[in-house]
């Protein structure tokens, strides 16, 4: 049986961007996330909150949609762009490097979550 590796919070978030998702259904990393109803206007939205919930910046163009392909992939580029963060903050620079560069290669380094 899959589990999820994400935490409550990234559930509950992407759980309310899902109108076909019944509240039965598990939310799988393999859960395709535009068969349960997420269009281009929820990706924008999902972002700006998963942004402002995990302190995250994925500036305009730096998220790419596959990304959003299904759960497991989103929450990889999540914590990915956690990492990068965490390292631009602790390289000297006080967080200050150019956050579009932090936001392009977590976006680079998200991959599809592999079960």
């Amino acid at each position: 049986m899959d589990t999820a590796p994400w935490d409550q919070t990234f559930e509950r978030t992407v759980r309310a961007a899902l109108p076909y998702l019944e509240p039965d259904e598990p939310l799988l990393p393999v859960t395709s996330l535009p068969d349960c109803g997420l269009d281009s206007m929820g990706m924008i939205q999902l972002t700006e909150v998963l942004e402002r919930t995990y302190g995250v910046s994925f500036p305009p163009g730096t998220m790419p949609t596959t990304a959003f392909s299904c759960a497991g992939t989103l929450w990889g580029a999540v914590q990915a762009a956690r990492v990068v963060q965490q390292l631009d903050a602790g390289d000297g620079s006080g967080g200050r490097r150019a956050t579009s560069s932090a936001a392009a290669r977590a976006g680079h380094l998200a991959q599809p979550w592999l079960p």
